[in-house]
């Protein structure tokens, strides 16, 4: 989902102007030292086999236990997944006539399942694995069968409030996940001792800043909110039974290809970034000691990459050739990668450029990571989620 840059200018502009914030102390990454390799480099200690940025699995060493794809093998985690496009994986419908946008995920150039990148794994398919599990378990858009690996709940576009139509927010999608609890659709033995959950919100919901604010208290007022909700969402989640929840901070959406195209893809727009180190103080001060709670650092594994000015800070920096440019990118600034339109022949044709190789671009799109950016950005948490769910 683009988040228009007026509305975080001005969001972030009086930001700048009136407070030096801090990006939150928090689940941070773990660099790649000893022991902590992205996925698809080096051994990991709970898988037969991982993923490169295509999606391929790679050779290497045998471990103990392997990717399950049927629940009658599966005795791990229950995983729950509300959220956005960071972690959906087919929750919008395939066809909308009055929004396009909100199916291009299951159409060329995306990977057509569903998926807001390049091949067919997001955020949400590589915590499945950490679990053990082949993928994200289903959306429920899809099925309403619900077995011991979970469900997943997350649309893209969606925020804590109603910011594009026709999307559940995440309250809505928790309330879907309560009805199914309540019905017996999902079972206790499920939840109690042995579920998590995953709330991947990255910034739809200030995208309404430049409308509904006028100043600085409105912004720090707004940001109150959208944290407040998530910390309520979090304690409902609790509430219902699962055992462990994974909240992700905002990375910097300074960064994100809607932001930095004005200035044709060579640098953040930093009040943008100072924007999303407010919300995150927020949300790590909402949140901290609060038991069974992780909030899992975004922020710093995308900085790891990308930087605050495109260039990225270590060895993950280098994978990348383009960090800042999206693969995949609409010639209309308010458009978006895979419209189409009819040309003066009256035929359909793709207003929309694509790179030849997705593997040498962070961004897939104007918000979203290609497969190979999510894989450099899980491989830096691996370790604290493991650790948080005591995974060996």
């Amino acid at each position: 989902m683009k988040l228009p840059s007026t509305a975080f200018l001005a969001f972030a502009l009086l930001l700048l102007l009136n407070l030096n914030v801090c990006p939150v102390e928090s689940a941070r990454p773990q660099g790649l030292g000893t022991g902590h390799h992205p996925p698809g480099e080096g051994h990991h200690h709970d898988h037969d086999h991982d993923h490169d940025g295509n999606g391929r699995h790679k050779g290497g060493h045998k471990h103990k236990h392997k990717h399950h794809h049927h629940d009658e093998e599966y005795d791990g985690y229950s995983f729950y997944v509300f959220g956005d496009s960071f972690a959906d994986n087919g929750n919008l419908p395939s066809k909308n006539d009055q929004w396009p946008e909100l199916t291009r995920q299951c159409h060329e150039p995306y990977s057509s399942n569903g998926r807001f990148s390049n091949k067919q794994m997001v955020q949400s398919d590589f915590i499945a694995n950490m679990l053990g599990q082949s993928e994200s378990p289903p959306a429920h858009m899809v099925t309403s069968h619900v077995g011991q690996t979970g469900m997943n709940f997350a649309a893209s576009g969606s925020g804590v409030f109603e910011v594009q139509q026709g999307v559940p927010t995440l309250g809505a999608q928790v309330h879907a996940f309560h009805k199914l609890v309540k019905a017996k659709k999902i079972k206790k033995e499920h939840l109690e001792g042995n579920s998590v959950a995953l709330v991947a919100i990255s910034g739809n919901d200030y995208a309404r800043v430049g409308v509904k604010t006028s100043g600085f208290v409105d912004i720090t007022a707004f940001v109150d909110k959208v944290t407040t909700e998530i910390q309520t969402i979090v304690a409902r989640l609790q509430e219902i039974g699962v055992e462990k929840v994974i909240v992700n901070n905002l990375f910097p959406v300074g960064c994100a290809p809607s932001q930095t195209r004005p200035s044709n893809h060579t640098t953040c727009e930093e009040q943008g970034n100072q924007g999303a180190s407010l919300h995150n103080k927020y949300l790590g001060d909402k949140l901290a000691d609060k038991d069974g709670v992780l909030v899992l650092d975004i922020s710093a594994a995308f900085t790891e990459i990308i930087g605050h000015h495109g260039d990225g800070r270590g060895e993950l920096a280098h994978k990348f050739g383009h960090k800042l440019t999206p693969c995949c990118e609409s010639v209309d600034p308010k458009g978006y990668c895979g419209q189409r339109a009819y040309d003066e022949y009256n035929e359909i044709v793709n207003t929309y450029s694509l790179c030849d190789d997705p593997n040498g671009y962070f961004f897939w799109d104007d918000m979203n990571p290609t497969q190979a950016g999510w894989a450099a950005v899980m491989g830096q948490l691996e370790s604290p989620i493991k650790e948080f769910l005591d995974l060996d």
